[in-house]
């Protein structure tokens, strides 16, 4: 009864979500202290029940496999940001993947192909792992479908992550 969680979105201080996840014996006392923590916190509140992916990774990741097929395609990551970006993303879906982490994309698509099957299917999934298996796992290891440097704003598209993906290529339906 008194179980329940608080996923919150990285960068913390800047992103407003905040999903709460409950259980079916999650009591309703428990869910309203955890909301009132997160309004006093200045968030955006939403409560979903337990499950594979919550609310907002389920939203999510079909964007991101659709990204990852449109990589394996031939788009251009920087084409990919300005176009999504150009269509109201804050940030663009090949620097949000990054961003997210590689490894935690790979784990996330893994999970929740399992779990929903097609419904998920997209890119291939073992491009993520190819990029894992690299170390190259987006901003926090420095590299990704961009390359990171603490000395420049500069994101030059990372030529491993262009032969990954040409390795992986998969012609347009």
């Amino acid at each position: 009864e008194k179980v329940i969680g608080m996923h919150y979105f990285s960068p913390v201080d800047k992103m407003q979500l905040l999903e709460i996840i409950t259980t079916d014996k999650t009591d309703a006392e428990t869910t309203k202290a955890a909301v009132d923590v997160g309004l006093r916190q200045g968030k955006v509140v939403i409560v979903v029940g337990d499950g594979p992916g919550f609310y907002t990774t389920r939203i999510l990741a079909p964007t991101l496999s659709e990204a990852i097929r449109l990589l394996q395609e031939g788009v251009d990551p920087k084409k990919l940001d300005k176009i999504t970006k150009g269509s109201g993303f804050p940030v663009g879906v090949a620097t949000l993947i990054d961003e997210v982490g590689i490894d935690v994309a790979a784990h996330v698509a893994e999970d929740l192909g399992k779990a929903y099957g097609a419904r998920f299917q997209g890119g291939d999934p073992e491009l993520l792992k190819d990029f894992v298996g690299a170390d190259m796992c987006g901003r926090k290891s420095g590299k990704g479908m961009f390359i990171y440097s603490k000395d420049s704003k500069e994101r030059p598209v990372n030529d491993k992550a262009k032969d990954f993906i040409k390795n992986r290529s998969l012609s347009a339906p």
